[in-house]
């Protein structure tokens, strides 16, 4: 796994802030995919026996490299929440009504993705941007064809 981040949370949020705004419109798609390329390379050879696995896996990274801590929140048909408490991604938001984690939802598409062989789609419905005080997840497969 990589290294674990030398910046502070607070330092970390402010510079993926800074880029989120930097990007404006094309934000959400660009930082969907970095987190997408950055998960298909750390977890390149990783392989999970099923969601609940795959989804440890992702959690004990986030844990290691002070991310955050997520946590599967229920289940309902078709599709998964997942929490992440203390994210390091957006702890300097503020309340704007925006969410700002498109990094961290592209990471656990790929993720997914790349221990399960099956594309996922994640799309963040709460956020420390929409007055939250956790970023929360919605994991559902895709129903577009598998990507290569």
């Amino acid at each position: 796994m990589a290294k674990t981040l030398s910046l502070s949370d607070e330092n970390y949020s402010t510079r993926m802030l800074s880029v989120s705004r930097l990007l404006k419109a094309a934000s959400k798609e660009v930082l969907y995919q970095a987190g997408e390329n950055l998960a298909s390379e750390e977890f390149q050879g990783s392989f999970a026996k099923d969601l609940n696995g795959a989804l440890s896996l992702i959690a004990e990274f986030y844990t290691q490299q002070g991310l955050g801590r997520l946590v599967m929140d229920g289940a309902e048909t078709g599709f998964l929440l997942v929490r992440n408490y203390d994210c390091a991604t957006c702890s300097v938001a503020e309340n704007d009504g925006q969410t700002y984690c498109w990094i961290d939802a592209g990471f656990i598409a790929g993720a997914l993705r790349k221990m399960l062989g099956t594309d996922f789609v994640v799309i963040e419905t709460k956020c420390r941007g929409t007055g939250s005080e956790y970023c929360e997840f919605l994991i559902a497969k895709s129903r577009t064809p598998k990507r290569g």
